[in-house]
């Protein structure tokens, strides 16, 4: 899960959303097996395919992405090895109030 998670970060900083996609939705999936419920894990990454399909359209409309988009799955990682529940709670937070703010943001571009 960390190397999915620093490819996705790599990715975010670099702006590809392309790349990022793959590794984001990889990260994500591999995270929400930890539950132990494939049916959850399975629905969970149906989701979050939906909403890139959606939000893809909205983020190739700004010109660079670089440093827009999140990249908090390392920090996320560490988070959840730690056993910091609250850190890893705020860290998802933020990452779903960045996601809607930026595509907000990128439906008004």
């Amino acid at each position: 899960m960390r190397r999915r998670g620093e490819e996705a970060q790599r990715a975010a900083s670099a702006g590809d959303l392309t790349v990022l996609i793959g590794y984001d939705l990889r990260f994500w999936r591999e995270l929400s097996a930890l539950f132990g419920n494939a049916y959850l894990a399975d629905f969970l990454h149906r989701l979050r395919v939906r909403c890139w399909v959606c939000a893809v359209q909205q983020l190739r409309r700004l010109d660079d992405l670089r440093g827009l988009l999140w990249s908090g799955h390392t920090e996320l990682v560490d988070a959840l090895a730690r056993g910091d529940i609250p850190a890893a709670r705020a860290l998802v937070a933020a990452h779903h109030a960045h996601s809607l703010s930026l595509v907000g943001r990128s439906a008004g571009a």
